[in-house]
């Protein structure tokens, strides 16, 4: 019985001893980063992450921001939870657009016209659902005079995007109605500056949803 209670003791001696060396070193580390933090000038990048900018927060994804929010009255959820929408519709006007200017550029490249065919559908869905997509961007981002400069490039190349779609729609449709040269230029030259804007408004909602340094090599 005694030798029981001596091993007892024992085994609580070694855990406690194996214990508090670790506890006392978590306890350090957290001290030293402490300290770093506080002695690192403000701007600095640190070893572990992204450099702290005063906008970062305006850098985040929209959603994420609001989160942690006290609770709203129906409409002001209803409208964040549309604004939340927009992240994921952009990604079909995005897709769409460059697949017609993909398709359009192989069938004057290899002289296929038949590569054609189907943009004509692809058009038409990729305005439509540039519609829905700037309009879920406008209720993340609210109504504009806060924006900063990347915010306000978004948003208004976003929109222009959608006037561009219903361009290329329209072009598109006259151009198949009566064939003509000038007719299919001015689609090509519309659906050109359309993905483009698209490319350049994808790499501002990257900046904007994951931060300004997210494709650093």
């Amino acid at each position: 019985m005694a030798l029981r209670r001596f091993l007892s003791g024992l085994a609580l001696v070694l855990a406690l001893s194996v214990s508090a060396p670790a506890i006392a070193h978590e306890d350090h580390d957290k001290q030293a980063a402490a300290r770093v933090q506080a002695a690192a000038p403000a701007g600095a990048v640190p070893e572990w992450g992204m450099m702290a900018m005063p906008d970062m927060a305006q850098d985040m994804d929209h959603g994420a921001m609001m989160a942690d929010e006290s609770p709203r009255p129906m409409p002001q959820r209803l409208y964040r939870w549309f604004g939340a929408m927009h992240p994921a519709a952009v990604h079909f006007p995005i897709a769409l657009f460059l697949v017609a200017a993909l398709l359009e550029i192989a069938a004057l490249t290899l002289r296929r016209p038949v590569l054609t065919q189907g943009t004509r559908v692809i058009i038409a869905l990729a305005a439509i659902s540039s519609i829905v997509a700037v309009a879920l961007g406008w209720f993340a981002m609210g109504l504009p005079g806060k924006d900063d400069a990347t915010h306000a490039y978004h948003r208004w190349l976003g929109t222009s995007i959608a006037l561009l779609g219903l361009l290329c729609w329209w072009a598109k449709e006259h151009w198949v109605r009566r064939p003509g040269r000038g007719r299919e230029m001015i689609y090509i030259g519309l659906l050109t500056l359309t993905a483009a804007a698209v490319m350049v408004n994808g790499l501002l909602g990257g900046m904007l949803t994951h931060g300004m340094r997210h494709l650093m090599f």
